[in-house]
């Protein structure tokens, strides 16, 4: 079997933390072979999408590595090959742009292209606002400020964000309150993300990772003492969790919504058994849940994903 993986340049991912190099090393390990590219590398020619891409290969250290000769694959004239979508946030006009170009060739594309154009990472888990914590989107400052007088404090995230970027906690008392919201919706300008602020979160905001609705693993993110965000790449600690019968609820929920739209690889954020975020772009966190639970959720993927390219079909 083949996997193309579209992802950020490679000498940026992380090893050690990042879940696409934990995919491609399994793959690898299993016998399949890898290739990676960029969203600058998939392009439309003779009515087909292809990509150039570059294979990669296991060092004798145990990295990874991509430099050889690039190698032009027909996305969807292989019936062994699927196509990992992994780039990061944002969703901007390129990834867009790629999206697209997926939708017209017949490849197996994790996840759905038609869904990462559809549902937003911080706007899709509206559909659950049974499971969310009380929630508003705005850009009026107005109402914001209203909104911050009434709960005392909340926590602002910008829509398109990711790792934390950007998420504040708004206090009424903030003498630089109006300046804040003046910067965070470009005065009025750009709607906000608005979450009421879950005390339960300085405990820590508990990432599942889920593979076609079931989840294989969990780590619980912890905040450093002179910050409210759990976030690994904003200096969240981690430790070891499970999922709670109240979080495997939570994702018997959703199980049958992520089928539908083929959303198979989806990182779920609960604090204190609040739905937070459903992100499906690129969730990581697979490095983490191996060393702490002696588990291997990247092989568990890699296995599943050779019924995925023999046909498998979404079990609702």
């Amino acid at each position: 079997m083949k996997h193309l993986f579209i992802i950020d340049p490679f000498s940026l991912l992380q090893a050690g933390h990042d879940s696409s190099l934990a995919m491609m090393k399994e793959a690898i390990l299993l016998g399949h072979k890898v290739f990676q590219a960029e969203l600058k590398d998939i392009f439309w020619s003779d009515n087909l999408v292809k990509a150039n891409t570059r294979e990669v290969k296991i060092l004798a250290s145990g990295g990874l590595i991509s430099n050889g000769e690039y190698k032009q694959i027909d996305l969807g004239l292989d019936a062994d090959l699927a196509v990992w979508m992994r780039k990061d946030p944002p969703v901007d006009e390129k990834y867009i742009q790629v999206c697209q170009l997926f939708r017209l060739s017949k490849a197996k594309v994790i996840n759905n292209p038609d869904s990462l154009l559809a549902c937003d990472e911080k706007l899709f888990a509206l559909e659950f606002p049974d499971l969310m914590p009380k929630t508003i989107i705005t850009q009026s400052i107005t109402e914001i400020k209203s909104l911050i007088q009434s709960h005392n404090q909340l926590i602002a995230k910008p829509i398109g964000g990711k790792a934390g970027e950007g998420i504040l906690l708004l206090r009424h008392d903030d003498k630089n309150l109006s300046s804040i919201l003046e910067l965070i919706t470009q005065s009025g300008q750009r709607k906000i993300i608005l979450q009421e602020y879950l005390p339960s979160s300085r405990e820590g905001d508990k990432r599942i990772f889920l593979l076609a609705g079931n989840p294989i693993g969990a780590i619980l993110r912890v905040p450093k003492s002179d910050d409210h965000r759990a976030n690994m790449a904003a200096g969240g600690s981690v430790q070891k969790t499970n999922v709670t019968e109240e979080e495997q609820a939570i994702c018997n929920i959703l199980k049958p919504r992520l089928l539908e739209l083929g959303l198979i690889i989806v990182g779920l954020d609960v604090i204190g058994n609040k739905l937070t975020e459903i992100n499906i772009t690129s969730p990581t966190g697979l490095e983490e849940i191996a060393k702490l639970d002696g588990t291997n959720p990247a092989r568990e993927i890699m296995n599943w994903s050779v019924h995925f390219a023999r046909g498998w079909h979404f079990n609702i």
